[in-house]
């Protein structure tokens, strides 16, 4: 059983390729395009922005208007009424940091790629019951990293899942993640951090972003 009923094989295929998605809190609307020209500047083509402020939604709406290049996943989808409000704005996909049946149902209800949060195998068993195969891993390492990730995935290996670890990953330790051949990509926050958002520090944020690339290729043997 190697099928994903959330996630679209090519859309699954982009994240792969990217390797890297920057995670994004945006407080006000006119910082969105300048970041995500900024992430494109310095090679990131995926980008998940929570939805935890106001500016979440009309920022993505931006994005996707503005920077059409930047796929775009919200984040932070907690409530099902949420679906709605961010497949309106453009987003391409979205993700959660737990695994919530109601959003689930409402996702595929509305066909949106989604990818459910997870910390648990009964958490796990729960996303692959509705048909997820990839999935969101949080918090990654304070529940104890690659080591966990890769006890946990052994009995579910035959299954094919994909996982997008996030929540203490930096560069201090992606390359334990990239080693993983189950692990699609990882979720960064440090390459656009809040403050460096709101200070306007794009030129910081685009070498974060060059520098998380390089370094993800690097990993894969991919420069």
């Amino acid at each position: 059983m190697t099928y994903n009923k959330l996630f679209p094989a090519e859309l699954t295929q982009k994240i792969q390729d990217a390797g890297i998605i920057a995670v994004l809190e945006v407080e006000r609307v006119e910082d969105a395009v300048p970041v995500a020209h900024a992430l494109t500047m310095g090679g990131i083509t995926v980008i998940e922005l929570a939805l935890r402020t106001e500016a979440a939604v009309p920022s993505i709406r931006e994005i996707k208007q503005n920077v059409p290049e930047m796929i775009v996943g919200a984040g932070t989808i907690i409530f099902p009424e949420q679906v709605e409000s961010v497949i309106v704005a453009g987003a391409d996909f979205g993700v959660s940091p737990g695994c919530n049946s109601a959003v689930i149902k409402e996702c595929i209800d509305k066909h949106f790629p989604f990818g459910p949060g997870i910390a648990t195998p009964t958490e796990l068993e729960m996303a692959l019951s509705f048909g997820a195969r990839l999935i969101k891993f949080f918090p990654a390492e304070p529940m104890g990293g690659v080591s966990f990730l890769k006890s946990m995935n052994a009995p579910y290996n035959y299954l094919h899942v994909s996982y997008i670890p996030l929540g203490g990953v930096s560069e201090q330790n992606l390359h334990e993640y990239a080693q993983m051949p189950q692990v699609a990509a990882i979720g960064g926050s440090w390459i656009a951090k809040r403050d460096a958002i709101t200070k306007k520090d794009w030129s910081g944020i685009t070498a974060r972003a060059e520098a998380a690339i390089k370094l993800w290729k690097q990993c894969k043997g991919t420069v």
